[in-house]
């Protein structure tokens, strides 16, 4: 039987003007490029209610090519550690040997409250197990993603340099990065 793996991440650093630094946008669209490139299809990306993990969890959706995203009220950095596990043991239980692989997107304290490594912003822990009963008893191998360094050819295939990537807004960097994608 194939493995499963469960992504838990943090979401990128606040941004002046935007939910996440622009630059954050870019590297978690890389982070979920990444993840698509070496683990199965994401079946659902979870994320905190806070605009800075939604936003996250739109650009790695982005770089995954996961369309299933779902606000989850468990994963807000102020959930008591009880909710935040009753919230993934459900979710665990609950998943078919069909679904191989989920993602989450929250904060330090909730990474803190699973037991899980420090994560710096952006970062992501991914936990692998045999199935998702050994994953639900915490029989799984960890490792910590970092955030990636964005390439040359990204800004130049988005005609960018850092400077002028700050004056753009978010919606126009998801477009400038979605229609780059589909001309891979």
């Amino acid at each position: 039987m194939p493995e499963v793996y469960l992504s838990i991440g943090r979401h990128e650093r606040y941004g002046y003007d935007t939910a996440i630094e622009r630059i954050g946008m870019l590297e978690a669209y890389l982070s979920g490029k990444y993840l698509k490139k070496f683990l199965p299809k994401c079946e659902t990306i979870y994320h905190s209610p806070l605009a800075r993990a939604a936003e996250t969890a739109r650009f790695q959706a982005l770089g995954m090519e996961c369309s299933h995203i779902l606000q989850i009220d468990a994963l807000d950095e102020d959930t008591p550690k009880f909710t935040v596990q009753k919230f993934l043991n459900g979710l665990l239980q609950n998943t078919t040997d069909t679904v191989r692989y989920y993602h989450c997107v929250t904060h330090l304290p909730v990474i803190e409250k699973l037991g899980l490594p420090f994560l710096a912003a952006g970062e992501i822990c991914l936990l692998t197990a045999q199935n998702w009963q050994e994953m639900l008893s915490e029989n799984y191998s960890l490792q910590v993603i970092k955030v990636p360094v964005i390439p040359v050819e990204l800004w130049q295939k988005l005609k960018l340099i850092p400077e002028s990537l700050e004056r753009l807004t978010a919606k126009e960097i998801y477009n400038l990065v979605s229609n780059a994608k589909n001309t891979e």
